[in-house]
């Protein structure tokens, strides 16, 4: 009788083995498939350190820009100068006045470490003509007080969002 109890134990462990390195093969096959939508995943860059602050930054024209720095860029005069710079230079488009369209236009762009501001871009449109007048006064902004990491200035993105609304 015992050994037939370890003849069955032996079949049994034999039959674990090979289900368990079927079962973990067929999970770790790569599916081929015409879809184009499933791509694959790039590998990590082995030369970027993921967790530090540094990974907070990516390099655009072969120049560092930052999106969080030490201390962030700021407007001539601080938030309520461009509050007011931005009512003052503001032209609430007439057509889209007309339309009723209300709501904010989310500009992105660039601070330098010289403080000019470059490469406006709407993240969230609104309206063609909102986002064109929101562009426009971007464009015409003065120069800023550069942000500053690591004791130096640095580039840095600055995310602005802009109110169109009736009053």
């Amino acid at each position: 009788m015992s050994q037939k109890i370890r003849f069955h134990s032996i079949y049994l462990y034999l039959f674990l083995i090979v289900v368990g390195t079927e079962f973990t093969a067929c999970h770790h096959k790569q599916k081929v498939s015409d879809d184009p939508i499933v791509k694959e995943m790039p590998l990590p860059d082995p030369d970027k350190n993921y967790y530090s602050p540094k990974s907070f930054h990516q390099k655009v024209h072969s120049e560092d820009i930052y999106n969080i720095v030490e201390q962030m860029p700021e407007f001539p005069g601080g938030d309520k100068a461009l509050i007011s710079f931005l009512a003052r230079k503001i032209k609430y488009p007439i057509i889209a006045q007309e339309n009723g369209i209300q709501g904010r236009v989310i500009i992105r762009f660039v601070v330098t470490r010289t403080g000019e501001v470059e490469n406006p871009e709407i993240l969230r449109s609104l309206d063609p003509a909102c986002d064109k007048e929101a562009l426009r006064v971007v464009k015409s902004f003065p120069k800023w007080k550069s942000g500053i990491q690591n004791g130096r200035k640095v580039n840095v993105y600055f995310i602005l969002p802009i109110k169109f609304s009736q009053k």
